[in-house]
């Protein structure tokens, strides 16, 4: 692993998953709080339309694909408003609505199948300097948002009534909270793929809240588990020769279902002698 950091493209891997991996955390919290796992699964099998169009178009498939999700992110919650539909309701239509639209489409391109598996699986290795500028700045702004409107986010999250009852905004928060998300997922797409990305935000969040005793350590533990997640799978890409979006899943979810082991033992154990006995003299 050390002598493969002194090559440029193994520089600029470990830079985008790191990066990815502290933007999915912090936003993967939030997703936990407002119990829409589907969330970032359906964005982005939705960003297949927009990659098919860029394709057929002869524009930056990406570009198209981040199109579809700032769309979807800006108009969901209004739509969740307008049919008072559950917005898992509404992302079990947009994820397969999308996704057979980027099929169809692609079928008629026979000649990018080869390069549509770096969509769907990632292809890490190959981000390029503009890439990661991309991805510097999508970070850059979830942190920056967060910074500014963090506990006002965490709150529209958890309790969209009682945040409306403060006076808070709160469907401009929820827009604002599924905009990043899509931004996050169409930059994570190079790193896990279309098929994966979902795993990056939901898994490392998930592991943190097994083990956080607060909201704060919630947002410092889920970055850190996604970061380390990264680290682990490209060093098991490197050793073993395998794709390095699986192995970066894989390594998130052994240290998830570590973590719930954990908290199942945990569960078991007896109270201390103090609370058997009516508390401790």
């Amino acid at each position: 692993m050390t002598e493969a950091l002194a090559y440029p493209f193994m520089q600029r891997a470990l830079a985008a998953g790191l990066l990815v991996g502290l933007a999915a955390g912090l936003l993967g919290v939030l997703i936990i709080l407002r119990r829409a796992a589907f969330f970032g699964d359906a964005v982005a099998h939705a960003s297949l339309a927009g990659i098919a169009l860029g394709v057929v178009a002869g524009l930056p498939p990406l570009l198209l694909a981040a199109a579809v999700a700032v769309g979807i992110g800006l108009s969901l919650h209004r739509f969740e408003r307008m049919t008072r539909l559950s917005l898992d309701t509404i992302l079990g239509f947009v994820l397969p609505f999308f996704m057979a639209v980027g099929v169809l489409v692609l079928s008629l391109t026979p000649g990018f199948q080869p390069e549509l598996l770096s969509y769907l699986f990632g292809s890490i290795l190959t981000v390029s300097w503009q890439g990661l500028a991309v991805i510097a700045a999508v970070s850059a702004l979830v942190a920056v948002v967060l910074a500014r409107r963090g506990p006002a986010l965490v709150f529209a999250a958890f309790d969209p009534e009682g945040a409306h009852a403060a006076g808070l905004r709160v469907a401009a928060l929820l827009t604002l909270q599924h905009v990043l998300l899509a931004l996050v997922v169409i930059a994570s797409i190079s790193v896990v793929g279309i098929v994966l990305v979902n795993a990056l935000l939901v898994i490392p969040a998930a592991t943190a809240k097994l083990l956080a005793r607060s909201l704060a350590q919630m947002f410092v533990l889920a970055p850190l588990f996604g970061i380390g997640s990264v680290l682990a799978g490209l060093a098991v890409s490197a050793w073993v020769d395998v794709p390095s979006g699986p192995a970066i899943v894989v390594m998130a979810g052994l240290v998830f279902l570590a973590a719930w082991a954990g908290s199942v033992r945990r569960g078991r154990r007896p109270p201390p002698r103090g609370d058997r006995t009516g508390g401790a003299r």
